[in-house]
């Protein structure tokens, strides 16, 4: 995995991975990043079944969004595998998060793709699109990602990209900003939290 810091709105920090009960755990306050308003959470793309997909269609609820692609070898099915577990933390409060995956990688994850990825869990919403309309989605999420080619294997290309799991109001405007790497127990916190601030 490769670190890399850039100013994010004076606070942002961006990781980049080449690639039901209460819980008493503390909200890790020391790695929560709280968004400005230049965060939109703008994104219109297309789910697992085909059909056209928004931020608009979550309103009322908050979501759980996190970027990786299905390709990645290690670090975003551990974080996936953190947002399953979370979910799961977190009990009946579950139902009012819509915990999203968007692709970085729309040209390999195609909805059929994804619908494969997240047969171990059907609450987790995977998205992909366009390029245009990928691209867009991190944009709104201030979120960077980047294609490294990989010549020697049979893969030819990897994504390099920024670890966090977001959490957008029920609104769908971006809140605050997680460092990928937490454990079940920490990200449940954090979405308790917010379930009943936001």
């Amino acid at each position: 995995m490769k670190l890399v810091f850039v100013t994010f709105a004076a606070a942002m920090v961006f990781a980049l991975a080449a690639c039901g009960q209460q819980s008493a755990s503390p909200v890790p306050t020391d790695l929560v990043i709280e968004l400005s308003d230049q965060f939109t959470g703008d994104f219109a793309l297309v789910g697992e079944n085909g059909d056209p997909v928004s931020d608009e269609d979550f309103a009322g609820k908050l979501m759980l969004v996190y970027f990786g692609f299905t390709h990645c070898p290690d670090v975003c099915p551990g974080d996936v595998g953190v947002m399953s577990a979370a979910l799961n933390e977190l009990g009946d409060m579950a139902d009012e998060v819509a915990p999203i995956f968007i692709s970085v990688d729309p040209e390999r994850d195609t909805p059929e793709a994804l619908a494969a990825y997240f047969a171990f869990d059907d609450r987790i919403i995977g998205l992909t699109g366009s390029p245009e309309a990928a691209e867009a989605a991190r944009n709104g999420y201030k979120l960077y990602a980047q294609k490294e080619l990989l010549p020697d294997s049979a893969l030819e290309y990897t994504m390099n990209h920024g670890r966090f799991f977001y959490v957008a109001d029920r609104t769908g405007q971006p809140r605050i900003a997680m460092l990928g790497g937490l454990s079940p127990q920490e990200l449940a916190a954090v979405l308790r939290r917010s379930i009943n601030d936001y």
